[in-house]
């Protein structure tokens, strides 16, 4: 785990001149699936911080991000955090691109420089449908703007049920998880992108 200052530096050395928004748009131009139900949005370094300091997730355990966009979420916390694996998942074929292209430019760049404080790490990048991804492992769970559908989130809620184990945490920002099952633990409210959001938290 880096020190904030220097992971931050490092964090905005990859992502500085990335404008997650057009890509976001120019990968919902060239694909043939229906984009009208997701929305974009991007964290802030610090707030993505407090959010897992908030969350508490296992230390050592499985990280996802489901609509991982660019890669910002799980890089910072690759750089933060002591994750044993970090799981991104993301439908668009250009945002999922432009998370590859990062990684690799990390590791050619900077990973060789800060080997010894992320060692063990496994990162992994899957362009797909989080519908058609096996979330047995995870111990955590991260979902930036749920689907504008209520009930295709509710779908979600029941792969939530049927998948994960006993613990898991969840964040959610702006739509809260509906059903009983799913312990709340609490909510908060941060800047991104877009303005103050509330983000919700919830262990299965």
């Amino acid at each position: 785990m880096l020190e904030l200052n220097h992971a931050e530096s490092l964090f905005n050395s990859l992502y500085g001149n990335i404008n997650g928004y057009d890509i976001s748009n120019a990968a919902r131009r060239k694909t043939s699936l229906d984009t009208s139900r997701f929305l974009y949005g991007e964290i802030p370094f610090q707030t993505w911080k407090e959010i897992v300091e908030l969350a508490k997730p296992k230390k050592d355990g499985v990280f996802f991000d489901l609509g991982s966009g660019t890669g910002r979420i799980l890089m910072a916390s690759h750089l933060l955090f002591n994750f044993k694996k970090l799981i991104g998942v993301e439908l668009l074929e250009g945002l999922h691109e432009k998370a590859v292209e990062v990684k690799k430019n990390f590791d050619k760049t900077i990973k060789p420089q800060i080997a010894d404080h992320i060692s063990g790490q496994e990162f992994q990048l899957i362009n797909g449908d989080i519908f058609q991804t096996d979330l047995r492992e995870a111990d955590f769970i991260f979902m930036n703007h749920p689907f504008k559908d209520g009930e295709i989130f509710l779908d979600l809620e029941a792969k939530f049920l049927k998948e994960l184990k006993k613990g898991t945490k969840i964040v959610t920002i702006i739509r809260a998880l509906r059903n009983p099952s799913f312990t709340k633990l609490c909510s908060q409210t941060y800047k991104f992108s877009w303005g103050d959001s509330t983000a919700h938290f919830f262990e299965v």
